[in-house]
This record gives C-alpha cells, sequence and structure tokens, in this order.
C-alpha cells in the first residue's frame, strides 16, 4: 500500500482545503520553497468570500493570487521580508502587502500566540513509513501546529526530506492535505564578482580552522565558501544554509568536531540554493533544520566558539549606523537575522562580526555613489545599531568599529570607502565636527 491509498482519508481537493478557511482568520506559513502555493492560489480564488484574512509569512519564490490587488481586505499578506515578489507588487503593481518589523530570533515570541482559531498553512514531503512528513527548507514549530484550528498541507514530492526538530510532523496530526507536486523555486547560479572576491580575501584570512561560520547567499557567500576550502574542522550553525556550505562539507572543510552544541551537525534555520542543494539535504543524517528562535538565538549562537558571522550591508553612514533592509521609506527586504548573528558571534569565545559591501552603487544613469555616507535618507531604517557593530568591510579594507569614539570611526570608515569620495567625507566629517 503506497501512501496515497494508506493516507486517502486525509487527501481533499484545494477547494475542499481552503473550504476550512474562515472570513477573519490567521493563517500562519513560512517562506520561499515551503510556501503551499497551490494552497495560496486557491486561497485568492476564494476570497470573495472571504473577508479578513490574514496570512504571516516570510518571502515567496514567486508569484501567488493573494499578492494581487484584488485580494486586498479579502486576503491580506504580511511578510516579514520582502522578496521580489511581493517588491514587484508593492512599488508596481499598487498592491497592498504589509511589512512587519521583526527579527528572526523573536518569529517563535511572535507567533507564541497563535489561538485555538488559527491556521497554519504549509508544503511538506510525502509522509515516510511512519507517516512522518518534513516541512522541507524551512521549519514550523510543530508546537504551533498543535495550538492550531487546523493544519493545512500541500504534499509537494520534490521536498527535500530535511532532517531536525520543529519541521517534522506527522499526517495524522493534521486536518487536510492537498496532494500537489510542483517545481521547487531555486536560486539562480551565479559566480562572485571582483569585488566579492576582494572582500572574501579580507575576511577569509581571519578566520581560523575551527571557526563556526554564518554567512548569506549571493556572489559573496560563494566567494567565501570557496575561499574556505582550504580551513579545516570548520562548522556551521547559520540562519541560511546556502549552496557553498555544500561544497565545504564535501570537501572535508566542514565536519563540525569542533562545535560545542550539535556536535558533528550543521545545524540551520532554512535554505536556499540550487536542486543540487536540495539533493544534498534530503535525508541527510549530517544536517539539521531548527525553527528560528534557536538559530538566531544570540545566547545560543555564542554557545560554540570562534563563531564568524559575515553579513552584508546596502549602506554605512559615517558613524556606523547600518541599513540593510531599505533606503529611505523603502522597504526592500527585512530584518532578518543580521543583528542576531552580530551580537552572536560577538558574545562567542573566540567569534568576530563582518558587515560587507560594495564600496560605491551606481545609479540607473550610470553616476556613481558611496555607499558609506555621512548619513542615510530620512526613513531609512536602521538594521544593526553603531553600538553592535565590530568590522565594517569594503573591497578597499576592513574597519574595527568596536567600542570606537566617532571620531576614529568616521576616520576608519572613510579609510575604507572608494578613493574617488574619501575627500566629500572627510570635508563633511569635518563641517558636523566629527572629525577635528
Amino acid at each position: 500500500m503506497n501512501w496515497r491509498e494508506k493516507y486517502a482519508h486525509k487527501i481533499v481537493t484545494p477547494a475542499e482545503a481552503i473550504s476550512h478557511i474562515r472570513s477573519g482568520d490567521t493563517i500562519h506559513s513560512t517562506m520561499y520553497s515551503s510556501l503551499p502555493y497551490a494552497l495560496f492560489n486557491e486561497l485568492g480564488a476564494q476570497k470573495n468570500r472571504l473577508e479578513g484574512v490574514n496570512i504571516y509569512m516570510g518571502f515567496g519564490g514567486g508569484l501567488y493570487r493573494p499578492l494581487a490587488k484584488a485580494c486586498n481586505g479579502h486576503v491580506d499578506v504580511n511578510s516579514l521580508f520582502l522578496g521580489p515578489a511581493e517588491r514587484t507588487f508593492i512599488y508596481k503593481m499598487g498592491s497592498r502587502v504589509h511589512t512587519q518589523v521583526l527579527q528572526l530570533s523573536r518569529t517563535y515570541d511572535d507567533r507564541a500566540n497563535v489561538h485555538p482559531g488559527d491556521v497554519i498553512m504549509m508544503a511538506a514531503t510525502p509522509p515516510d513509513e511512519n507517516g512522518v512528513m518534513s516541512f522541507g527548507l524551512t521549519p514550523m514549530d510543530t508546537a504551533l501546529c498543535e495550538a492550531a484550528r487546523d493544519v493545512i498541507v500541500q504534499i509537494n514530492e520534490n521536498i527535500p526530506f530535511v532532517r531536525g526538530r520543529d519541521n517534522m510532523i506527522n499526517i495524522e496530526d493534521i486536518t487536510c492535505a492537498i496532494d500537489k507536486t510542483e517545481e521547487l523555486f531555486v536560486m539562480p547560479e551565479s559566480e562572485p564578482g571582483e569585488t566579492d572576491n576582494k572582500i572574501a580575501d579580507l575576511i577569509a584570512e581571519r578566520i581560523p580552522d575551527g571557526a563556526c561560520i554564518q554567512f548569506g547567499i549571493g556572489g559573496l557567500g560563494i566567494a567565501m565558501g570557496y575561499r574556505c576550502k582550504a580551513k579545516r574542522h570548520l562548522g556551521i550553525h547559520t540562519e541560511l544554509f546556502v549552496e557553498s556550505m555544500v561544497d565545504l562539507m564535501e570537501c572535508g572543510a566542514v565536519d563540525n568536531s569542533m562545535k560545542s552544541i550539535d556536535r558533528g551537525i550543521s545545524t540551520f534555520g532554512f535554505a536556499m540554493g540550487s536542486g543540487r542543494m536540495n539533493k544534498f539535504l534530503d535525508h541527510n543524517p549530517l544536517c539539521e533544520s531548527r525553527r528560528f528562535m534557536y538559530s538566531n538565538d544570540p545566547y545560543i549562537i555564542a554557545q560554540n566558539d570562534n563563531v564568524i558571522s559575515v553579513n552584508s550591508a546596502m549602506q554605512v553612514d559615517i558613524t556606523g549606523q547600518v541599513a540593510s533592509e531599505g533606503i529611505g521609506f523603502r522597504q526592500y527586504s527585512g530584518i532578518g537575522g543580521q543583528l542576531d548573528y552580530v551580537r552572536g558571534s560577538q558574545l562567542s569565545r573566540g567569534g568576530h562580526s563582518f558587515i560587507a559591501l560594495n564600496s560605491t552603487r551606481v545609479d540607473k544613469d550610470g553616476t556613481p555613489h558611496s555607499k558609506i555616507v555621512i548619513s542615510h535618507p530620512a526613513g531609512t531604517p536602521v538594521t544593526t545599531p553603531r553600538s553592535e557593530v565590530e568590522y565594517i568591510v569594503t573591497e578597499y579594507g576592513v574597519a574595527d568599529l568596536k567600542y570606537e569614539t566617532l571620531e576614529n570611526r568616521a576616520k576608519r570608515l572613510i579609510s575604507i570607502a572608494h578613493p574617488d569620495f574619501r575627500d566629500e567625507l572627510t570635508a563633511e566629517a569635518k563641517k558636523l565636527g566629527l572629525i577635528i
């Protein structure tokens, strides 16, 4: 008997699954590849019978119906981290997507007030021989599932069975499921640019053997992975598991043997990468997902020694205030877990925090602008306050700001700004009395 036959009593049509949703419901979900896109699309199709339904989630890998302006007021999206789809509908389509201001380490606090009338809606793997399903690449704390009125699942055979805590549920403990396999959204392959490589060189020389690493997605994360292949006995405790971490585990640079907690295991909050990465994580006993309250808790992060945290920024002001989620009142992404890891790495014995950014950006007409600025535009959210910052890195060097005076901060940041802007920054800083 296959799983479909064994659990036929749980399998319903998308329309039947969404019939459980009532006006005023709160739906808790996840992000990216673990989102139940088929369920969301059916929810959008049934919008006219609903009012005041709110979905709380991260970001999508692609489009889904509740983003549409026509769904506003019927089914609203509340996102703690905007992705390309959400930004498109907010800024180009005039849709209403609410941005939730929330650090990932606090998601459990936020979700802990799940009421008995709330709904969990997730994508998951088919059940194994014991009826256990994995939520795949992003966890949903099973304690929240127990508290909810309904747990509705989209079973997708392409989702990797990721091991761990807080991301698995027995099919008998859900309300219903739809059987809908879809292609997973994956990150396009990219190669680091020249600036990524220069920044990675500066950081990698400060990473000792035995370090416990956290770094993000994109060109810099890939460049960091290349440069860490010669290291030994690295560990992984990270918010985001990325493609380069597969390479580090396969080449033996990561063995997690020096970790104080979860020794021998790479632990992460969620994963984003290619189909190759998904296959690597599928039923891999050396990798485990954890709820964000665990993966991002600074005091848990700090239990490992020599934690090296590498995160990116959009802009840094002359005193060290880091803007990583938006400029002005235009939100680009979200708070995420940057501050969690800035704090956790510095609480770790021998640990260090690095915030990296290119020294310049170029606008649409080709005009270059410094990303180290005298001050951020009004409305710019400060993702990491200057009091928490340790190292700021550009392709021109590393500025150590920890415990430094405002004058020393300004001088050190100017020294790693693009040379074309250093005189201007110095003159402005002197005019403001930051440099005497």
